[in-house]
Protein backbone atom coordinates (compact mmCIF):
# COMPACT_ATOMS: atom_id res chain seq x y z
CA UNK A 1 0.00 0.00 0.00
CA UNK A 2 1.43 3.79 -0.96
CA UNK A 3 -0.55 5.74 1.91
CA UNK A 4 1.19 8.88 0.66
CA UNK A 5 -1.15 8.94 -2.69
CA UNK A 6 -5.02 8.95 -3.01
CA UNK A 7 -4.77 5.54 -4.54
CA UNK A 8 -3.56 2.85 -2.98
CA UNK A 9 -1.77 1.28 -5.54
CA UNK A 10 -0.66 3.29 -8.71
CA UNK A 11 -2.10 0.68 -10.98
CA UNK A 12 -5.64 1.59 -9.80
CA UNK A 13 -5.67 5.15 -10.80
CA UNK A 14 -5.99 3.48 -14.36
CA UNK A 15 -9.43 1.79 -13.68
CA UNK A 16 -10.40 5.10 -11.73
CA UNK A 17 -9.58 7.70 -14.32
CA UNK A 18 -11.99 5.36 -16.72
CA UNK A 19 -14.45 5.46 -14.65
CA UNK A 20 -14.60 9.26 -14.06
CA UNK A 21 -14.37 9.40 -17.77
CA UNK A 22 -17.05 7.49 -18.78
CA UNK A 23 -19.07 9.03 -15.99
CA UNK A 24 -18.11 12.61 -17.20
CA UNK A 25 -18.90 11.28 -20.67
CA UNK A 26 -22.56 10.69 -19.61
CA UNK A 27 -22.98 13.64 -18.18
CA UNK A 28 -22.07 15.76 -20.83
CA UNK A 29 -24.30 14.19 -23.40
CA UNK A 30 -27.06 14.41 -20.34
CA UNK A 31 -27.11 18.24 -20.04
CA UNK A 32 -25.70 19.25 -23.24
CA UNK A 33 -27.16 16.65 -26.00
CA UNK A 34 -30.75 17.80 -27.53
CA UNK A 35 -30.57 14.75 -29.95
CA UNK A 36 -32.29 11.56 -28.83
CA UNK A 37 -30.53 9.43 -31.28
CA UNK A 38 -27.19 10.91 -29.95
CA UNK A 39 -28.17 9.86 -26.28
CA UNK A 40 -29.19 6.34 -27.34
CA UNK A 41 -26.27 5.42 -29.51
CA UNK A 42 -23.99 6.75 -26.87
CA UNK A 43 -25.88 5.26 -24.12
CA UNK A 44 -25.60 1.24 -26.82
CA UNK A 45 -21.67 1.82 -27.11
CA UNK A 46 -20.87 2.41 -23.73
CA UNK A 47 -22.85 -0.79 -21.82
CA UNK A 48 -19.89 -3.48 -23.06
CA UNK A 49 -17.79 -0.42 -21.40
CA UNK A 50 -19.99 -0.50 -18.39
CA UNK A 51 -19.32 -4.49 -18.23
CA UNK A 52 -16.27 -3.84 -17.81
CA UNK A 53 -16.51 -1.47 -14.62
CA UNK A 54 -19.37 -4.36 -13.67
CA UNK A 55 -15.81 -6.41 -12.88
CA UNK A 56 -13.77 -3.41 -11.60
CA UNK A 57 -16.58 -2.57 -8.98
CA UNK A 58 -16.35 -6.43 -8.31
CA UNK A 59 -13.06 -6.19 -7.91
CA UNK A 60 -13.00 -2.44 -5.72
CA UNK A 61 -15.64 -4.29 -3.25
CA UNK A 62 -12.79 -6.80 -1.87
CA UNK A 63 -10.29 -4.42 -1.75
CA UNK A 64 -10.95 -0.97 -1.71
CA UNK A 65 -8.99 1.32 -5.02
CA UNK A 66 -8.26 4.19 -2.46
CA UNK A 67 -6.91 5.43 1.10
CA UNK A 68 -9.17 7.58 1.82
CA UNK A 69 -13.24 6.80 2.95
CA UNK A 70 -14.61 9.73 0.78
CA UNK A 71 -12.73 8.78 -2.33
CA UNK A 72 -13.99 5.56 -2.09
CA UNK A 73 -17.61 6.49 -1.26
CA UNK A 74 -17.65 8.70 -4.41
CA UNK A 75 -16.33 6.09 -6.41
CA UNK A 76 -19.24 3.41 -5.02
CA UNK A 77 -21.64 6.48 -5.89
CA UNK A 78 -20.32 6.68 -9.28
CA UNK A 79 -20.24 3.53 -10.23
CA UNK A 80 -23.01 2.21 -8.80
CA UNK A 81 -25.08 4.59 -10.98
CA UNK A 82 -23.22 2.89 -13.71
CA UNK A 83 -23.59 -0.68 -12.91
CA UNK A 84 -26.77 -0.79 -10.99
CA UNK A 85 -24.69 -2.08 -7.67
CA UNK A 86 -24.24 0.22 -5.38
CA UNK A 87 -21.62 0.55 -2.65
CA UNK A 88 -21.83 -2.11 -0.06
CA UNK A 89 -23.85 -4.43 -1.39
CA UNK A 90 -20.64 -6.37 -3.62
CA UNK A 91 -20.11 -6.46 0.20
CA UNK A 92 -22.76 -7.99 1.50
CA UNK A 93 -24.36 -10.38 -0.93
CA UNK A 94 -21.30 -11.21 -2.65
CA UNK A 95 -17.71 -11.12 0.11
CA UNK A 96 -20.13 -12.16 2.93
CA UNK A 97 -22.74 -14.28 1.62
CA UNK A 98 -21.14 -15.34 -1.89
CA UNK A 99 -17.69 -16.39 -0.73
CA UNK A 100 -18.80 -18.05 1.95
CA UNK A 101 -21.50 -19.95 0.91
CA UNK A 102 -20.16 -20.80 -2.48
CA UNK A 103 -19.49 -24.60 -1.63
CA UNK A 104 -23.11 -24.96 0.16
CA UNK A 105 -25.95 -24.98 -2.24
CA UNK A 106 -28.22 -24.31 0.12
CA UNK A 107 -26.96 -21.79 1.56
CA UNK A 108 -25.07 -19.47 -1.78
CA UNK A 109 -26.55 -16.46 -2.26
CA UNK A 110 -25.57 -16.65 -5.95
CA UNK A 111 -26.86 -20.13 -5.92
CA UNK A 112 -26.99 -22.41 -9.31
CA UNK A 113 -29.16 -25.09 -8.09
CA UNK A 114 -32.93 -24.74 -7.30
CA UNK A 115 -34.51 -25.37 -3.72
CA UNK A 116 -35.23 -29.26 -4.93
CA UNK A 117 -31.48 -29.75 -5.69
CA UNK A 118 -31.63 -29.30 -9.78
CA UNK A 119 -29.34 -27.71 -11.85
CA UNK A 120 -30.93 -24.27 -13.12
CA UNK A 121 -30.51 -22.88 -16.49
CA UNK A 122 -28.73 -19.35 -16.81
CA UNK A 123 -31.89 -17.66 -17.55
CA UNK A 124 -33.43 -19.12 -15.06
CA UNK A 125 -30.45 -18.31 -12.65
CA UNK A 126 -30.09 -14.85 -13.89
CA UNK A 127 -33.77 -13.82 -12.79
CA UNK A 128 -33.78 -15.12 -9.85
CA UNK A 129 -30.65 -14.30 -8.84
CA UNK A 130 -31.26 -10.24 -10.07
CA UNK A 131 -34.38 -10.23 -8.37
CA UNK A 132 -33.08 -11.43 -5.12
CA UNK A 133 -30.16 -9.54 -5.40
CA UNK A 134 -30.61 -6.57 -2.83
CA UNK A 135 -33.23 -8.11 -0.87
CA UNK A 136 -30.17 -10.96 0.02
CA UNK A 137 -27.60 -8.19 0.50
CA UNK A 138 -29.81 -7.01 3.29
CA UNK A 139 -30.62 -10.25 5.08
CA UNK A 140 -26.82 -10.60 4.88
CA UNK A 141 -26.82 -7.24 6.36
CA UNK A 142 -28.61 -8.03 9.37
CA UNK A 143 -25.69 -9.66 10.83
CA UNK A 144 -23.44 -6.63 9.87
CA UNK A 145 -25.50 -3.67 10.85
CA UNK A 146 -22.53 -1.70 10.20
CA UNK A 147 -22.44 -2.59 6.35
CA UNK A 148 -26.69 -2.78 6.39
CA UNK A 149 -26.72 0.87 7.32
CA UNK A 150 -23.94 2.17 4.59
CA UNK A 151 -26.12 -0.13 2.17
CA UNK A 152 -29.20 1.76 2.42
CA UNK A 153 -27.22 5.04 2.69
CA UNK A 154 -25.63 4.52 -0.65
CA UNK A 155 -29.53 3.34 -1.97
CA UNK A 156 -30.40 6.75 -0.51
CA UNK A 157 -28.24 8.73 -2.04
CA UNK A 158 -28.32 7.25 -5.12
CA UNK A 159 -32.27 7.81 -5.32
CA UNK A 160 -31.92 11.06 -4.68
CA UNK A 161 -29.10 11.47 -7.27
CA UNK A 162 -31.17 9.68 -9.89
CA UNK A 163 -33.85 12.03 -8.88
CA UNK A 164 -32.03 15.25 -9.39
CA UNK A 165 -31.78 13.73 -13.03
CA UNK A 166 -34.71 12.79 -13.91
CA UNK A 167 -35.58 16.27 -12.81
CA UNK A 168 -33.47 18.00 -15.18
CA UNK A 169 -33.80 15.48 -17.98
CA UNK A 170 -35.76 12.45 -17.08
CA UNK A 171 -35.30 10.79 -20.99
CA UNK A 172 -31.90 11.11 -20.64
CA UNK A 173 -31.49 9.75 -17.45
CA UNK A 174 -33.51 6.75 -18.59
CA UNK A 175 -31.85 6.23 -21.38
CA UNK A 176 -28.00 6.58 -20.14
CA UNK A 177 -28.32 5.49 -16.21
CA UNK A 178 -31.33 3.81 -15.40
CA UNK A 179 -32.00 1.58 -18.24
CA UNK A 180 -28.33 0.89 -18.17
CA UNK A 181 -27.93 0.13 -14.38
CA UNK A 182 -31.08 -2.40 -14.41
CA UNK A 183 -29.89 -3.92 -17.39
CA UNK A 184 -26.26 -3.99 -16.00
CA UNK A 185 -26.72 -5.38 -12.83
CA UNK A 186 -29.20 -8.54 -14.64
CA UNK A 187 -26.00 -9.03 -17.30
CA UNK A 188 -23.45 -9.14 -14.12
CA UNK A 189 -25.74 -11.94 -12.48
CA UNK A 190 -25.75 -14.03 -16.34
CA UNK A 191 -22.14 -13.91 -16.29
CA UNK A 192 -21.17 -15.18 -12.95
CA UNK A 193 -23.34 -18.33 -13.60
CA UNK A 194 -20.46 -19.46 -16.02
CA UNK A 195 -17.98 -19.20 -12.74
CA UNK A 196 -19.40 -22.41 -11.01
CA UNK A 197 -22.48 -23.68 -12.03
CA UNK A 198 -22.55 -27.64 -11.81
CA UNK A 199 -19.56 -28.01 -9.71
CA UNK A 200 -21.23 -29.44 -6.42
CA UNK A 201 -17.86 -29.68 -4.84
CA UNK A 202 -16.23 -29.17 -1.44
CA UNK A 203 -12.94 -28.95 -2.77
CA UNK A 204 -12.11 -25.14 -3.66
CA UNK A 205 -10.25 -26.22 -6.26
CA UNK A 206 -12.47 -27.97 -7.92
CA UNK A 207 -15.56 -25.86 -7.33
CA UNK A 208 -14.53 -22.77 -9.89
CA UNK A 209 -13.91 -22.25 -13.38
CA UNK A 210 -11.13 -20.16 -14.65
CA UNK A 211 -10.12 -18.35 -17.74
CA UNK A 212 -6.54 -17.27 -18.52
CA UNK A 213 -7.16 -15.62 -21.85
CA UNK A 214 -4.91 -12.26 -21.55
CA UNK A 215 -7.45 -10.00 -23.46
CA UNK A 216 -10.36 -11.26 -21.00
CA UNK A 217 -8.36 -10.65 -17.93
CA UNK A 218 -7.30 -7.59 -19.29
CA UNK A 219 -10.44 -5.69 -19.40
CA UNK A 220 -11.82 -7.83 -16.31
CA UNK A 221 -8.72 -7.02 -14.37
CA UNK A 222 -7.71 -10.62 -13.32
CA UNK A 223 -11.42 -11.78 -12.93
CA UNK A 224 -10.60 -15.01 -14.68
CA UNK A 225 -8.05 -16.18 -12.30
CA UNK A 226 -10.90 -17.38 -10.37
CA UNK A 227 -9.90 -20.05 -7.92
CA UNK A 228 -7.29 -17.60 -6.68
CA UNK A 229 -9.71 -14.98 -6.30
CA UNK A 230 -11.81 -17.66 -4.27
CA UNK A 231 -8.78 -19.01 -2.17
CA UNK A 232 -8.15 -15.45 -1.13
CA UNK A 233 -10.40 -12.66 -2.49
CA UNK A 234 -8.50 -9.95 -0.24
CA UNK A 235 -6.27 -9.81 -2.41
CA UNK A 236 -5.69 -7.10 -4.71
CA UNK A 237 -6.05 -7.54 -8.43
CA UNK A 238 -2.94 -7.39 -10.25
CA UNK A 239 -2.03 -10.09 -8.03
CA UNK A 240 -4.22 -12.48 -8.72
CA UNK A 241 -1.51 -14.16 -12.25
CA UNK A 242 1.59 -14.34 -9.78
CA UNK A 243 -0.52 -16.15 -7.09
CA UNK A 244 -2.75 -18.48 -9.82
CA UNK A 245 1.03 -19.80 -10.99
CA UNK A 246 1.90 -20.73 -7.49
CA UNK A 247 -1.81 -23.03 -7.04
CA UNK A 248 -2.72 -23.81 -10.74
CA UNK A 249 -0.92 -27.58 -10.67
CA UNK A 250 -3.88 -27.88 -8.24
CA UNK A 251 -6.44 -27.11 -10.82
CA UNK A 252 -7.44 -29.75 -13.30
CA UNK A 253 -7.52 -29.34 -16.70
CA UNK A 254 -11.47 -28.75 -16.98
CA UNK A 255 -12.03 -26.22 -15.10
CA UNK A 256 -10.29 -23.79 -17.68
CA UNK A 257 -12.76 -22.45 -20.26
CA UNK A 258 -12.47 -19.99 -23.18
CA UNK A 259 -13.54 -16.49 -23.21
CA UNK A 260 -16.48 -15.21 -25.31
CA UNK A 261 -16.05 -14.77 -28.81
CA UNK A 262 -14.94 -11.00 -29.26
CA UNK A 263 -11.91 -11.98 -26.62
CA UNK A 264 -11.25 -14.68 -28.76
CA UNK A 265 -11.18 -12.80 -32.00
CA UNK A 266 -8.78 -10.26 -30.34
CA UNK A 267 -6.36 -12.42 -29.41
CA UNK A 268 -6.46 -13.77 -33.11
CA UNK A 269 -5.85 -10.09 -34.50
CA UNK A 270 -2.88 -10.12 -31.98
CA UNK A 271 -1.36 -12.81 -33.02
CA UNK A 272 -1.99 -11.73 -37.49
CA UNK A 273 0.05 -8.44 -35.97
CA UNK A 274 2.11 -9.46 -34.51
CA UNK A 275 2.97 -12.36 -37.15
CA UNK A 276 2.68 -9.68 -39.99
CA UNK A 277 4.57 -6.34 -38.55
CA UNK A 278 6.57 -7.34 -35.36
CA UNK A 279 8.29 -10.84 -36.89
CA UNK A 280 11.28 -10.19 -38.45
CA UNK A 281 12.12 -11.19 -41.73
CA UNK A 282 15.13 -12.97 -42.25
CA UNK A 283 17.57 -12.16 -44.63
CA UNK A 284 19.06 -13.77 -47.38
Amino acid sequence: MESNMLAKRKIDYYPTAFIGLVFLSDLAVLFFSDSLWVTILWSLALLNVKGWICAWNHHHQHCKFFNYSWANRSLELIMGLQTGVVGECWVLHHTLGHHRNYLDQTKDESAWKADNGRTMGPLEYTLKVSILAYPKAIQVGKKHPRLLKKLIENIGLTAVVLGIMFWINWVGTLILFAGPMVFLEVMTVYVTYDHHAGLDEQDPYLATYNITDRWYNLVSCNLGYHTAHHLRCGKHWSELPQFHEEIKHKIPPHLYREPAKPFLLMGKLERLFTRYFLTPVEEG
